[in-house]
């Protein structure tokens, strides 16, 4: 599965990999958690890069408030789930901008957090599904995304119970393939696969990555993604 990740790059980097127009607003996240603004690029608008809610809320939701469920949608059953079947048959796809994702090794108890990155690119994109909802009284719009999973490669199960889930991580040849409107959706779901073993890497970080908020406020600072051994170097520097 996924439930945090990182997008930390700068404007210059991002429209070097992707040549879309990005918001006035954006700013690098090292700790993006549910609810915050992702960076997504959608098969209805392929030339920008727009933010939206990381958290699936449906069209049909009563309120915009997040099922956590939704965070992630399992790409082997999206098609059967009243959720995410109308967003794949009317091609409501979109590419979700990343440098990297956190996934936690729990056997020893403890929750130990590992950052995973790709050897063959600096920046790429999980497979998403995107949705829209509006307030019935107040006119209120909320876009939102969800993260397309897999079953885990070994390089994500040494980590992450090989039991559970991975991202799906497009090839960059299959990103546009994501965002097309004219392959089948069996077709569409056949991109969601493991990634390479050989292309990716991971590396421990520090605890700190765990909270989500300190002091209300969202816990969001480069030293998050450094390797342990270079944290720790880190905070006795300071």
């Amino acid at each position: 599965m996924c439930a945090r990740y990182t997008l930390t790059k700068n404007e210059k980097e991002l429209l070097i990999a992707y040549l879309v127009k990005l918001p006035p607003d954006y700013e690098p996240n090292f700790n993006l958690a549910p609810t915050q603004k992702g960076l997504v690029i959608t098969a209805d608008e392929p030339e920008i890069a727009q933010e939206m809610h990381f958290g699936l809320v449906p069209f049909w939701a009563e309120s915009k408030k997040l099922d956590f469920s939704t965070l992630n949608a399992r790409s082997e059953d999206a098609l059967t789930k009243k959720t995410y079947a109308p967003l794949l048959t009317h091609r409501k796809t979109c590419l979700v901008l990343a440098d990297g994702f956190y996934e936690w090794d729990k056997k020893s108890g403890k929750p130990l957090p590992y950052r995973f990155v790709l050897k063959d690119r600096d920046i790429f994109a999980f497979a998403g599904l995107w949705s829209q909802w509006k307030d019935r009284f107040s006119g209120e719009v909320y876009r939102s995304f969800t993260i397309m999973t897999t079953k885990a490669n070994e390089t994500v199960g040494k980590v992450h119970d090989p039991k559970f889930r991975m991202p799906v991580i497009l090839d960059k040849n299959e990103e546009e393939l994501w965002l097309s409107k004219d392959i089948s959706v069996p077709e569409l779901l056949s991109l969601c696969n493991p990634y390479a073993d050989e292309q990716m890497e991971s590396y421990s970080v520090s605890t700190a990555v765990n909270a989500t908020v300190i002091n209300k406020k969202p816990n969001n600072k480069p030293s998050l993604i450094l390797p342990e051994n270079h944290s720790l170097s880190f905070k006795l520097q300071l």
